[in-house]
């Protein structure tokens, strides 16, 4: 093939390539101009805003009841811990079985509470522990920092995003 053949092979080549840009850029002024018509138009904007403005609407209206769905459920558990505290005090009634439950729920709460209200409930449990020697004033002021953790973090109505927990602090206790 000879030199004067290639030139005349890139010189098509390069007609070829031109001729398809501006094929290319002629359709593209073609689009970007309707595209700026449109986009221009009231009609245009009579449409899209109040199409925008429901799509916020609803994703904040399901925002929003995804987390009032999440908070009572947060608040029916921690219900059930207070009302299973009742089995740390002398006498009451189905001591065992309320103690059980409560570690139970404390176990279920590495699932939705803050670091703090499990800590709380560590050391409040450390501090009710048959082997520990607590006076009961060290045991009230533990159940009333548990309680206070959990009256915050209601409050406070925010999910937990992130946590400082490892897995070592985590105590499957039983009841027995």
């Amino acid at each position: 093939m000879s030199t004067l053949h290639l030139v005349s092979i890139m010189n098509a080549l390069t007609d070829i390539v031109f001729d398809l840009a501006c094929t290319v850029s002629f359709y593209l002024v073609i689009i970007m101009n309707a595209l700026t018509n449109v986009i221009s138009s009231v009609d245009f904007w009579k449409l899209v805003l109040p199409l925008f403005g429901a799509v916020v609407a609803w994703y904040m209206n399901e925002s929003r009841k995804r987390l009032l769905e999440q908070y009572q459920r947060k608040e029916a558990n921690y219900k059930e811990l207070v009302r299973t505290l009742r089995g740390f005090y002398e006498g009451a009634e189905n001591q065992g079985m309320m103690r059980t439950e409560f570690l139970n729920q404390l176990n279920v709460a590495w699932l939705y509470c803050p670091d703090d209200v499990i800590k709380k409930g560590y050391v409040f449990l450390e501090t009710v522990h048959a082997n520990a020697i607590q006076d009961d004033d060290a045991k009230e002021d533990a159940m009333g920092a548990f309680v206070l953790a959990i009256r915050k973090d209601l409050l406070s109505r925010k999910l937990v995003q992130k946590t400082g927990l490892i897995p070592s602090d985590f105590k499957h206790l039983n009841g027995k």
